[in-house]
């Protein structure tokens, strides 16, 4: 029963190179997957926010479009 329990302590002891070998490209990946997906969110709130500033650009050149196009108002006096 000893020797059985030594075999299986050498056993394991093998298998940790190779586990370190799948393990390592598998938390390469997961820290590019990181960068990739951080470099996405920086891409969508650029595009977010590019957006936001067309929006109020339009809005103000619409508004001072409309504030020159407006007759001014003025007072008539009725003929009586």
């Amino acid at each position: 029963m000893n020797e059985t329990r030594k075999n299986l302590g050498l056993g394991a002891l093998a298998l940790i190179p190779i586990a370190c070998c799948i393990g390592i490209p598998l938390i390469a990946a997961a820290g590019i997957s990181v960068v990739v997906a951080a470099w996405a969110g920086g891409i969508a709130i650029g595009a977010l926010v590019l957006l936001a500033v067309a929006i109020m650009l339009t809005l103000r050149a619409r508004q001072r479009r409309h504030a020159r196009q407006a007759p001014p108002l003025s007072i008539t006096r009725s003929r009586s």
